[in-house]
């Protein structure tokens, strides 16, 4: 994702740990020159499931939809 919402700038990256046996797709948002990590979608490879961690208090749907539909399609062609 590279997306403006509301004057707010929205990126995605790819992250992993393989030692945690873990592979995210992380959503950082940027508001001036500040940047913080907000959310992320996590595929733990014990449990072959995703969760959703987030660290913001509210996120718009639209981008929580969107980080849910990219992490899911980025992290199953990994």
């Amino acid at each position: 994702m590279n997306k403006t919402w509301a004057n707010v700038h929205y990126v995605t990256n790819v992250a992993r740990d393989d030692q945690e046996g873990w592979i995210a797709l992380e959503l950082t948002r940027q508001v001036g020159a500040a940047a913080e990590r907000i959310a992320r979608g996590v595929f733990w490879d014990a449990e072959g499931k995703f969760s959703l961690e987030m660290s913001a208090k509210e996120i718009p749907l639209t981008i929580v939809e969107e980080l849910i539909a990219e992490a899911k399609q980025t992290i199953s062609l990994r």
